[in-house]
Formats: structure tokens, sequence, C-alpha cells
């Protein structure tokens, strides 16, 4: 992929599952593998100037760099490691094989269909219902007008209007890290509904696309602040296709309905006795079409209005057909420039900001500043045991197979190193707690885990008013990318603690990851942390829940 690469919601969905895959291989040596898996990427990727789609990467920037990584772990991905497989039962089931993001995007064109469809199918069958005509009583224009013209045109108000907010709310920085009932809709509709009738059905779906399913739900549920942008538009799409399709679906019974049947409209109204009046809201209602549709068809003249008029005292014997008649053009007008064109026309904008908001996601978060590190540091000992992507080749242009380290590899893997010096990393922890053994330990970690080099250690209080001339000093004199707060896991995550690491973050290191690194109390045998330790589940969950994907948990491991 280049620079210029078109970057699609599933590529996104996909490249949170792998690291989420890798970021749950916490034990010394997966972290290890993982380390020299993506520093040989990067090596094949830089030595040969091609990633598998055939282009050029030898000047790539951090994204393309990225999502190069994303292809070749798709790869991986689909040919990975494991016995060869034998029989049909295991080759149907490696087939069946799928990623997040590819469940996803099925089950969104699925939806979309399902939209599309309903839409339709209830547009024409509400609107060929209402028409029905014994010749006794005229099609009432008045009612079919506020169903199937000012009702669509409510509702596109109501989306104007949650966009408008949306728009206040992002400009005045008025965003809560809570759900949006538009969120939650979101999550239901895309998560639950399909899904489970997907699953009744028993058909299109194994259990293993199931399980990436849910975890792609969980991209909204547990990851909404970072995420929800992204699925904001989508939903709106899928709404807006339902409303045009019913629009289009009425239009299209209407005309059915005039051309096979011999139909009478009418209007009666006990506040509204004038036919002027009636006439003139009718020119304005007219006016998007008026100026180039002919007179006759754009609206009923004044005479027409009169003679369609229906008084229950009189009947409709007296009323002329061609008055009766004269009703349908304009609301099939109405329907079309109030119901169908402004949908397509916000279907359309909604596209075009999806891929604004895809185009703008934040690739400088600190899981993949990570990633990027990690692929550019000066790893040496590859021990890679992942399945080669020489064994996984579909494409015409394939990565190269990660297990050649030859001479001319680890010469560009030399002269790279200089080129990518280490992120630098500002190292606060209490002074009463961590002594200078503990923090060597927690040192050599961060440096050989993390891949930052620590540059200062700051002793802090854990209270904001406290230490807060302390740490707008360091903040403005410290080069730091990263701040790491060292932080005891057996201490619960309370309130004021969290709100402390909040503060951090948004009023002093505004522009830089926060890391809380959760060790045992010093002194004991380990400072490690066992990832199912109940300690650091429950600060997992607290950390998560304040919503903020630029403050990150991680644990002193072996």
């Amino acid at each position: 992929m280049g620079t210029n690469m078109a970057i699609q919601l599933k590529d996104i969905i996909d490249l949170d599952f792998l690291l989420d895959i890798d970021e749950n291989n916490q034990s010394k040596n997966n972290r290890e593998e993982i380390a020299a898996r993506d520093r040989d990427i990067f090596n094949h990727l830089d030595l040969t100037g091609i990633d598998q789609t055939g282009i050029n990467q030898i000047e790539m920037d951090d994204k393309s760099l990225i999502f190069s990584w994303l292809e070749y772990r798709k790869l991986v991905y689909f040919h990975g490691p494991g016995k060869e497989e034998s029989g049909k039962k295991e080759s149907n089931k490696k087939k069946s094989k799928r990623l997040p993001g590819t469940v996803f995007a099925s089950l969104y064109r699925c939806m979309v269909y399902v939209m599309l469809a309903a839409g339709g199918l209830s547009g024409m069958s509400m609107a060929y219902s209402f028409l029905a005509y014994h010749g006794t009583r005229p099609i009432n224009v008045g009612v079919f007008f506020m169903v199937f013209i000012l009702l669509p045109v409510l509702l596109l108000a109501l989306t104007l209007l949650v966009l408008l907010v949306r728009f206040i709310r992002k400009r005045t920085g008025m965003v809560n890290g809570h759900n949006s009932m538009v969120h939650i809709l979101i999550s239901f509709f895309f998560f639950r509904v399909l899904p489970s009738i997907i699953k009744k059905a028993g058909r299109f779906m194994e259990e293993k696309k199931i399980d990436n399913i849910e975890y792609a739900s969980s991209l909204i549920q547990t990851k909404s602040r970072e995420y929800k942008a992204l699925f904001f538009f989508p939903f709106f799409i899928m709404s807006s296709l339902f409303s045009a399709a019913f629009s289009a679906g009425a239009l299209a019974s209407v005309l059915f309905r005039v051309a096979v049947s011999d139909m009478a409209f009418g209007w009666q109204s006990t506040l509204m006795t004038s036919s002027a009046r009636l006439h003139g809201a009718i020119s304005m209602i007219s006016l998007p079409w008026s100026w180039f549709v002919p007179t006759s068809l754009a609206q009923p003249n004044l005479e027409q209005i009169e003679g369609s008029r229906i008084l229950l005292k009189e009947g409709i014997a007296s009323l002329a057909t061609t008055d009766l008649v004269s009703w349908w053009p304009f609301l099939c007008m109405g329907i079309l420039f109030y119901g169908v064109l402004p949908r397509v026309v916000l279907i359309m904008a909604f596209a075009m900001a999806q891929k604004k908001a895809l185009d703008q996601f934040d690739f400088e978060r600190p899981r993949f500043k990570r990633l990027v590190v990690r692929m550019r540091s000066p790893v040496m000992d590859v021990g890679f045991k992942e399945q080669p992507v020489s064994q996984a080749r579909q494409g015409k242009n394939p990565l190269p197979d990660p297990l050649l380290q030859d001479e001319a590899l680890a010469e560009k893997a030399l002269e790279k190193a200089a080129q990518f010096p280490g992120t630098r990393a500002l190292v606060l922890a209490s002074g009463s707690v961590y002594g200078d053994e503990a923090l060597g330990i927690v040192n050599q970690f961060i440096n050989h885990q993390l891949f930052f080099d620590v540059g200062l250690t700051s002793f802090i209080f854990f209270d904001y008013t406290q230490d807060k001339e302390t740490l707008v000093s360091l903040a403005a004199k410290d080069p730091a990318d990263h701040i790491i707060v060292l932080q005891e896991v057996w201490q619960p995550p309370i309130r004021g603690l969290l709100h402390y690491f909040v503060q951090l973050k948004t009023k002093v290191f505004i522009n830089k990851s926060l890391w809380i690194i959760l060790t045992q109390t010093p002194g004991e045998e380990s400072l490690a942390v066992d990832r199912e330790d109940m300690n650091f589940k429950v600060w997992k969950k607290a950390v998560r829940q304040l919503g903020n994907p630029d403050i990150m948990l991680e644990r002193l491991s072996k």
C-alpha cells in the first residue's frame, strides 16, 4: 500500500484485532518473537522496496508501514502455522476462517440489502394499500401528503439536527465518554439483531465467524471513544438507504396505480376553507420542480383545486374527472424531490464524510507508535517461528521468506538503526516505594519490551495540587514522547487515583502518551505481574472505562 492508499473500515478493524493478538501474548518469549517478527517485516520491506501489493515502499511513512505490516499479518493469519490439514472437514474449516473486519463488512453489506428491501417493500405496500379507490370516496390528498411527503421531510430534518448537534459538540469540545443513543442503536443492529438472525437461520456463518462478530462488537462497546466516529456515518448511510427506498417504493406504487387504475384525488378541510390559500401553499411546495416541469404537471391550478374539494353534504357526483386526477403529478414530484433525492444527496455526503473520517484516523496513537518503534528497532537476533510468507503466497508479489537472514539484511538493519533512535520516555514514580534497584529493573523492562529510552526519572506524590509545579516544569524541559507512571498493582484504582491520571494527560502532558505500568511491591521476590492477576484485571477494566485511547495500561512481565 502506498501513501495514497484507500483506507477502509474493515482494515482498521483487522488492524486492531491483530494488534490485540500480539498484546495478549505477554510472556517474555512471545514478546521477543513478536519484536523479531515485526523487525524482520520492516527489514524485508526496506530491502526489497516493495510490499505484497508491489508498491514502492522505500520512502514509506508510518501509516504506509503499518498497513504493509497488516498485509503481511493477513497472509500469515490465513496461511499461518499449524500442521498440514488432511480431510475434507479440516479443509472446509480452513476455508471458513475470516478476519473480523471482513465479517463486519459482510454484515454491513447484508444489512444494507435488508434495509433497501425492507424500505422498498414497505413503501410499495403502504402506498399501494393507501391508494385503494372503490369509486365512492376519492383519495385524501392531505393525508397522503403528510404520510409520504411531510413525514420524510421531518425525519430528514431530525437527521440534520443530530448532525448539527454533533458538529457543535465536536467544535466546542462538549463530548462525554458515554455512548449516545445513536451508537447504542449501531451496536444493537450490527452486532445483536443481524448475527442472531443469521445464527438461527444456520447459514453463511460458522463458529469462527461468530467469534469475530463478537470481537468487532467490542470495538464499539469497549472502545467507543476511539472508534465510534468511524461507525457513525455507516449507520446513517444505512438509515438513509431505508428512507430513500421507502420513498422510491411509494413513488413506484403511485405510478403503477395511476397507470393501471382509474384514480381520483380530492381534499377536504374544516380549518382551511379558501382554495386560494391552498393554491399558494402548493405553489411554494412545488418550487423545486416548477421551473422546468410544464405548469399543467407541476401542480393543480386554482380551478382544479376548487373542483377537487370534497364537501360531505354534496358528495363527488358533481366533481369533474379532470379535476380529480390533476393531483397525481404533484404528489409524484413531491415524493421524488422531498423523499428520494434529498436522501440520495445525504447518502453521498455521508459517504464522503466517512472517507474523510477514515483518512483522518489517528495512527499516532500509542499502540500504533509502539508497532512502528518495534519494526524500526535494531533487533538482530531474529527468532521468527511463524509460517513464512513464502508458504502463504497468493499474489504476484508476496513478501520474501522472513527466515532468510542473509548478510545484506543484517547490514541494512545496522544502517537503519542509527536513523531511527529510540523513543524517549519520562518515568514518574513514588520515591518512597521505588528505589534504585527497582527502577533499574523497570527501566530494563521499558527498554527491552516497550522499546523506549528512559531519559529522566522523577518522583511524585500522586496529588495533582502538590505535583503540579514539578509536572509543568518537566513537561516544558523534557522532550519525552511517552510518560510512564509506575503503580503498585495491589493498590485499587480508586476514583481519586484515576482522576490524577486523567489530569496528567489532559492538563499537563496533552500531546504525549501516558503509560501506567503495574508492578508488584518492590522488595518482593519479583516485580513481575502475572496476566491472570485479579488486581491487574481490575486495573485493566478501570483504565478502559476512562475512555481515553492515549492512556495505556501495561504490566511488568518477566
